[in-house]
């Protein structure tokens, strides 16, 4: 006898379309913005300009087809903040997510497909339905850097999802005789604490002492900081079995030291699975389909290649192009914070929480700008994908991302910078 549909297995891997109910949309709205984002997320203020909203419902209404595609510097954070940019725009816009939260349980499953949620599932139908929605006016909300960075200076490496989705929508309206404008719509935002975030920063700090069993810092926050730094670099290199930092690492040379363990990382992986791609981005990826393929024959080798791969890429994040200065700003030493804890304090119910809802540690403001939207029409579809055009116009919306953000950092700098700090671990270069 046949199982019934309501008795078969949960498999968080079967994608479905959204079931996206307009009335929960709504009801939800008003919550997301005053009891989530102003009460639980602690965001005082949502600044969107006139100029900057007026752009993006032009490129984001029923008489166009558009993909927004923000920046993702934060987890959480950055979800609540893209359900108040489509509250303001477009409400039943559909949003992409990870399918591990969207598929978490046939509860979770039917809340967020209600909520319009697309599932990444491998090989699930995301791409035909955010085209068809997108076609269908409301917009689709996608970030093209994958995941979130927790670096809020700098947009990462982006994927070509977005520009995929803009292009099937661009030839569908052109096969169709539509008069309709294809959109990609970068947006940026940059949030930063509404004033003195010591306490909260100390209190970070003294949490990831205690879990991760480093000695306790004492001090002003940028000197406990640095000790953290220093402590946390000499754990991992004995926890994987590394050669210890130098000594240069307790002074002005942590980033010599922290380069040098990186270097030692990548010689023993490339032992195990030949020389790796020059480019970080690549040489990740190719690494993690490499151990995928060994977890079957050596697993614990598997296990020990992960972990080192693991601590390549948080050292990679704390990267000397944005840490190596005279001075950081409080909002960079939270955000290194929580890149600690999400990737390192992971134990217990408590931590989990955290981790899935990042609450910052002290009160802030967000600000939301629109660059110039990207169109993308008849005129590069007129040859069957003439070679870079895709490549191109994913260049250019990261290059519109980075610009919103250099512009919001410097319009917000006199705020930002009363509360700079001087940077023990700065080599002085």
């Amino acid at each position: 006898m046949p199982v019934s549909d309501t008795k078969r297995r949960f498999d968080p891997l079967a994608y479905r379309d959204p079931a996206p109910s307009a009335a929960i949309i709504r009801a939800l709205g008003p919550v997301n913005r005053h009891l989530l984002l102003r009460g639980l997320l602690r965001l005082q203020r949502f600044e969107i300009l006139p100029a900057e909203l007026a752009r993006l419902r032009a490129a984001v209404n029923p008489d166009t087809v558009a993909f927004l595609g923000p920046n993702h510097p934060e987890f959480m954070t950055d979800w609540l903040v893209d359900k108040e940019i489509s509250r303001l725009v477009s409400p039943l816009m559909a949003h992409w997510a990870s399918y591990e939260i969207v598929n978490g349980s046939p509860l979770s499953q039917r809340f967020w497909l209600a909520n319009n949620l697309i599932a990444n599932v491998p090989g699930g139908g995301g791409k035909a339905y955010s085209v068809r929605w997108a076609l269908a006016g409301h917009g689709v909300l996608l970030h093209p850097e994958g995941t979130a960075t927790w670096q809020a200076d700098r947009v990462g490496p982006l994927l070509p999802g977005i520009v995929d989705l803009a292009w099937e929508a661009a030839a569908q309206v052109r096969t169709q005789g539509l008069a309709r404008r294809v959109y990609i719509v970068p947006i940026v935002w940059k949030l930063h604490f509404a004033g003195d975030a010591a306490a909260g920063l100390e209190t970070e700090m003294a949490w990831i002492e205690r879990e991760l069993g480093l000695p306790r810092g004492r001090g002003r926050v940028e000197l406990r900081f640095a000790a953290l730094t220093r402590a946390l670099l000499a754990r991992q290199c004995a926890r994987l079995g590394l050669p210890a930092p130098g000594a240069e690492a307790g002074g002005a040379g942590y980033f010599a030291a922290q380069a040098s363990v990186a270097e030692c990382i990548r010689g023993r992986l490339a032992e195990t699975h030949g020389a790796l791609d020059a480019d970080p981005v690549r040489a990740q990826h190719q690494l993690r389909r490499a151990i995928r393929a060994r977890a079957s024959a050596d697993a614990e080798g598997a296990r020990r290649d992960r972990a080192l791969l693991a601590e390549l890429q948080r050292l990679a994040s704390f990267d000397p192009a944005l840490y190596d200065v005279p001075s950081l700003a409080q909002e960079q030493v939270a955000e290194t914070l929580k890149r600690l804890r999400t990737a390192l304090v992971t134990r217990g119910a408590r931590n989990v929480l955290h981790n899935l809802l990042p609450v910052a540690v002290a009160p802030r403001v967000v600000h939301v700008r629109v660059p110039e939207p990207i169109e993308v029409g008849a005129t590069q579809l007129a040859s069957p994908d003439p070679p870079g055009t895709r490549s191109e116009l994913l260049a250019l919306h990261r290059r519109r991302l980075q610009e919103g953000v250099d512009a919001i950092r410097a319009a917000i700098a006199p705020v930002v910078d009363r509360f700079r700090r001087p940077n023990p671990l700065h080599s002085g270069r």
